[in-house]
């Protein structure tokens, strides 16, 4: 009863951090967003603005994974959100668009600091609580990011200008510093192993087909996702000619749907097992793409955006589940888990741009469907597929290599 009790106040305080921690990055990127428009920036300027943030990420998640290994995650998650705090105030002093561009470049490096510190920690959570609640950490950060933070980002920036609201953002930042310690121990976990060696073993480290599989199916599931976002606005414009209010609902109801889906298929999967829950989230997200791609009705878009929520939700409960029980150092597999999810994100846009160039609008989301097939086929047919995919009766217990 006392072990329930506390895992349930562990997982409350995770959910109040991550919804503080996505709202803080959903205002940033709103009140960045918004500041860029304000200082005259191009349409090319504003989309390197919005997308070097990320790319400071992708060059930095397996460093700072190792370093999570090496040093505690404590460490490295208070000193990320000091530097990033202190990187927000000076947001205001940004007098042009390419000084701008030059402060959201730094903060890129400095925001895997946070991100995988606070996913190591959870997915060490996960493995001693099993499955069912392995989707609320990311429906708690999705909420503050893609609801709360744009809803405050627009509002403070609207009534309050936007140096008020960097200011905010810094403040909001600052305050996760006094959860570290609920969540993150402050010894490494690498024993008498070096940084050196611990960067050695990577080759090694990429051979966990469970780590390895996860991540790249969570990649493909990102990619999907990406592209629904780049595209489906578009699609509703274009082709429905809906406006572009209505259009974006889209985005926001496949948004809502994902975020339900994480908080409330965590039970179903521990029952149907990892195997049964992949096929049928392949299944579902499958058929969401072919409706998607039947542009005769908005009916169509609108079962498919649902679908896709749903189907997504469910590929994120099971990779993370795989992840949390991989026998291998939290740091790093959050790092790998990280750097794959960020390529998906790329790459997902780009398949569904080439893909609406060659074969028309109607194709965009045809193009995934035969990564799914393979996938599937990859998780029925291949060998130890069972032994892999099981379920543990214990959830500290590791997964089968």
């Amino acid at each position: 009863m006392k072990k329930a009790i506390r895992e349930n106040k562990l997982l409350l305080q995770f959910m109040l951090f991550s919804v503080l921690g996505g709202m803080g990055m959903g205002v940033a990127q709103m009140a960045i967003t918004l500041y860029a428009v304000a200082l005259g920036a191009t349409a090319s300027q504003i989309g390197l603005i919005g997308g070097v943030q990320g790319i400071g990420l992708l060059l930095t998640v397996l460093p700072i994974g190792f370093l999570v290994d090496y040093i505690g995650p404590r460490k490295v998650f208070v000193f990320g959100v000091l530097v990033s705090a202190f990187l927000y105030l000076l947001f205001p002093l940004a007098h042009s668009s390419n000084a701008l561009l030059g402060l959201v470049t730094v903060i890129g490096f400095f925001t895997s600091f946070r991100f995988i510190p606070m996913t190591s920690a959870f997915l060490e959570f996960v493995r001693q609580v099993g499955s069912k609640k392995a989707g609320w950490q990311r429906g708690s950060l999705s909420f503050g990011l893609v609801f709360l933070g744009p809803l405050c980002g627009a509002s403070i920036s609207k009534y309050w200008g936007f140096t008020i609201t960097f200011y905010v953002v810094s403040a909001s930042v600052f305050l996760l510093v006094f959860g570290a310690s609920a969540f993150f121990s402050d010894t490494k976990r690498s024993g008498s192993i070096t940084l050196a060696d611990s960067f050695a073993n990577v080759k090694e480290f990429f051979k966990d087909r469970n780590i390895l599989e996860a991540s790249s199916a969570e990649a493909l599931a990102l990619a999907t996702f990406s592209c629904f976002n780049a595209f489906i606005v578009v699609i509703a414009i274009r082709v429905f000619h809906f406006t572009t209010q209505v259009s974006s609902l889209f985005v926001s109801f496949e948004g809502v749907i994902f975020i339900a889906a994480l908080f409330t298929l965590g039970r179903v999967l521990e029952k149907l097992g990892q195997r049964y829950f992949y096929l049928t989230a392949i299944a579902i997200v499958i058929t969401g793409l072919i409706l998607l791609s039947c542009i005769w009705h908005p009916a169509f878009l609108v079962a498919g955006t649902l679908l896709i929520g749903i189907g997504l939700g469910m590929f994120n409960l099971v990779n993370v589940t795989r992840l949390a029980n991989a026998n291998a150092e939290k740091g790093k597999t959050a790092a790998v888990f990280s750097m794959f999810t960020m390529l998906g994100a790329i790459i997902g846009p780009l398949i569904g741009g080439i893909a609406g160039e060659l074969f028309g609008t109607y194709a965009v989301f045809l193009m995934f469907i035969p990564l799914y097939l393979a996938f599937a086929l990859k998780i029925h047919l291949g060998k130890s597929t069972d032994a892999l995919l099981e379920v543990s009766v214990s959830p500290a217990e590791n997964f089968a290599q």
